[in-house]
């Protein structure tokens, strides 16, 4: 789909024409982006359906006259209480809408009295953030024949004047890129297990190996070699071999290096402590690994002068005459000995190995890894936000700022030395859980903790947004959200 940008009033003939408006500007009646004949159509929409401007309300209409046969109205609510994530989810309702009722080109008219009041980078960014995540489906494996399905070819994005215009033009191009990264990353979420083996995750990196991107996988042969034995722990009862995947991108003159680091559990049983509910879920939990990776195919397109390490610990947990078992100990990357007390608690485990390498070997100025890792953060969060945890105030106050562009929720959660003295072992130095349910997410954050030493650093518990996501107009019924691709890009291509 092509969006492109316009200035004043809409012109040509396009298939939809589609107005966002806030429930003030339903009095005035006035629609200085729409000619007199759609403007006048655009009043006897308003008039029939008794459409009131309040959030997420749409109304739309085939019309006799007027440039486009389609008129879509969608409301903003009160100015006084608008939030960013309202025009993102009109702009997902309305290119949905145009597209379901078979246009193939739509007229956009987002603006109206955003231009007196808020930025062009902040009306852009929403803008084409909901036309881009509300235009993806999953639809991979459906019998049908898409040669018939409707398809929206085009949108056009009309601003108050020129020079708004040329403003979200500077700024169009790189949301687009992080919108769809972000789609690629549902993609790689929302497809089954036996599709996204750890060997599929490893070629999607290898396709970016490009000047400037260097990508190297680790077999097993090499974690062995190197002392991952908490990673490799994970892998045991699977016939699946496992792999650790290194994005390198390294621009010449790199004063500043991030890494990011994904668990990719492409499949989790739980292991012998075997789930015994949801497990249809559990192909999902590698979106930490499926953000880290359509990030980096970010910041391949966006090409940020900072060094930045993407690292995916590609693994499954399965059982087999090799499992492992609760009451195992293994040693670790950086020489900490962890008793197994739950194979279910793996992710924290792979994780672990990842971070302790990633900090050894390219001393990043700051490292996040990305995980669905506890049920613990969704009960506290529930669906509407991710946890967020660190061991640097300045590094946790720079992520909440990247996350508030993206659209996305991160909720700051402690890291008290007491969840730390639960996560101590009693026949190692650490155990994998603290053996009682209370604070679950914490416990895990702590257990990371001690494989980053005193390297800045960011965990982002993504369990609560990832699968299912919350339905929205941008987001489709039992699919991955991509969540975090579009605050991690936020922060190293900024």
């Amino acid at each position: 789909m092509k969006i492109t940008t316009a200035e004043g009033t809409v012109r040509g003939n396009p298939g939809a024409i589609a107005v966002c408006l806030f429930d003030d500007e339903i009095k005035v009646s006035r629609f200085p982006s729409l000619d007199r004949a759609t403007a006048r159509e655009a009043m006897k929409l308003i008039a029939a359906a008794r459409f009131s401007g309040k959030k997420d309300e749409l109304v739309s209409h085939f019309c006799d006259r007027g440039q486009a046969p389609l008129l879509i109205l969608h409301g903003l609510g009160s100015r006084r209480d608008f939030r960013w994530h309202a025009l993102r989810l009109a702009a997902g309702a309305v290119t949905r809408e145009a597209r379901d009722r078979g246009a193939k080109s739509l007229a956009l008219v987002g603006e109206s009295k955003l231009a007196e009041d808020f930025s062009i980078e902040d009306v852009t960014r929403a803008l084409v953030d909901g036309i881009v995540l509300g235009n993806w489906r999953f639809d991979h494996y459906k019998r049908e024949s898409t040669s018939g399905r409707k398809e929206l070819t085009s949108v056009a994005l009309y601003f108050a004047n020129t020079a708004r215009k040329r403003a979200a033009n500077r700024v169009m191009k790189r949301q687009e890129v992080v919108a769809e990264c972000t789609n690629l990353a549902r993609e790689w979420g929302t497809h089954p297990a036996n599709v996204v083996t750890t060997e599929f995750l490893a070629r999607e990196a290898k396709k970016l190996a490009a000047p400037g991107m260097k990508v190297t996988v680790l077999e097993r042969r090499d974690m062995q070699r190197l002392g991952m034995n908490l990673l490799l722990a994970v892998t045991k009862g699977s016939a699946m071999p496992p792999k650790l995947i290194i994005m390198d991108w390294n621009p010449r003159g790199a004063k500043k290096t991030f890494a990011l680091v994904g668990k990719g559990l492409v499949f989790d049983s739980g292991g012998l402590n075997i789930k015994t509910a949801t497990m249809d879920e559990m192909k999902s939990d590698m979106c930490g690994g499926a953000a880290v990776l359509a990030a980096m195919c970010g910041v391949a397109k966006l090409k940020p002068k900072h060094r930045v390490i993407g690292v995916i610990g590609a693994v499954e947990n399965a059982i087999g005459p090799e499992a492992y078992r609760p009451s195992d100990i293994y040693t670790g990357y950086n020489g900490k000995t962890v008793e197994i007390l739950n194979t279910d608690a793996e992710g924290r485990l792979v994780l672990a190995d990842a971070l302790a390498y990633t900090v050894d070997k390219f001393k990043p100025s700051a490292v996040i890894d990305l995980a669905t890792l506890t049920g613990a953060a969704v009960v506290a969060l529930g669906n509407y936000a991710d946890a967020l945890f660190s061991n640097n105030e300045h590094l946790k106050d720079q992520i909440l700022k990247a996350a508030e562009r993206a659209g996305e929720r991160l909720w700051p959660m402690p890291l008290y030395e007491e969840y730390s003295k639960d996560m101590e072992g009693a026949t190692a130095d650490l155990r994998n859980s603290c053996g009682h349910r209370w604070g679950g997410a914490c416990t895990a954050a702590a257990f990371l903790k001690e494989f980053v030493g005193n390297t800045p650093w960011i965990h982002i518990d993504i369990a609560p947004t990832t699968f299912p996501a919350v339905v929205s107009s941008i987001q489709p019924k039992d699919t991955a959200a991509g969540s975090g691709v579009r605050t991690l890009l936020e922060f190293v291509a900024a």
